[in-house]
């Protein structure tokens, strides 16, 4: 059965990560850019986490022991990417009796939610899944939907979406706003990844007149 792909707010969001290897470093490297609070949980922790913590000290915490079922208690989501097979398995039974969200890292089966392949420019966030059949392909893809993103493309959305108001007020027919905005993809892609706010505003200004004709 493929997964449904959920696009979910994380910002301030709190995370359990169980490890501190490479793995466990992999997945707080990816989810730190997504803003939620992230704690981990290990006796040992790799050089690169401790770097990343450091480079994040106001959103992630390391805790240097070993897990604890208190250690969920108030997560919004977890991940259990420590060697031990028997501790991910007891992590996982744990999330799913109390409905937490957990991802167990390489078994599927174990898992409620799984990471996708993830492509991210600014507010553009592709994710890819193959429902674990295939990572392989999944990467693969990204690889190739990556290089078809215009540069400059995610600018260029967060861009747009400011001017969402100011086309909204401004220009009361549906398709006239629609016909706007396919014109300030174009030239954004054309220009580089910019459309500045004057453009937007003489663009609104030119269309309106044309469709009052």
């Amino acid at each position: 059965m493929a997964y449904f792909p959920f696009f979910v707010e994380l910002e301030g969001k709190k995370c359990l990560i169980a490890g501190g290897g490479m793995v466990a470093y992999r997945k707080a490297l990816v989810l730190k850019d997504f803003g939620p609070e992230i704690t981990v949980v290990a006796v040992e922790m790799i050089p690169e986490m401790e770097q990343l913590a450091s480079q994040c000290e106001k959103t992630m915490t390391l805790i240097k022991r070993g897990f604890e079922d208190r250690d969920i208690q108030e997560a919004d989501f977890v991940i259990a990417a420590t060697s031990d097979e028997e501790l991910n398995r007891h992590i996982s039974v744990f999330c799913r009796r109390r409905k937490i969200p957990v991802n167990v890292v390489d078994v599927q089966e174990e898992c409620s939610f799984i990471f996708p392949a993830l492509i991210k420019e600014e507010d553009i966030v592709v994710g890819i899944s193959t429902g674990g059949s295939s990572p392989t392909i999944a990467q693969y893809l990204k690889k190739r939907f990556k290089e078809a993103i215009p540069s400059g493309f995610g600018m260029l959305a967060s861009q747009l979406g400011t001017y969402r108001e100011l086309v909204k007020e401004k220009v009361p027919s549906l398709p006239v706003r629609t016909e706007i905005f396919k014109t300030m993809v174009k030239e954004g892609i054309r220009q580089g990844g910019v459309f500045t706010r004057e453009q937007a505003i003489e663009l609104i200004e030119r269309k309106l007149g044309e469709h009052e004709q």
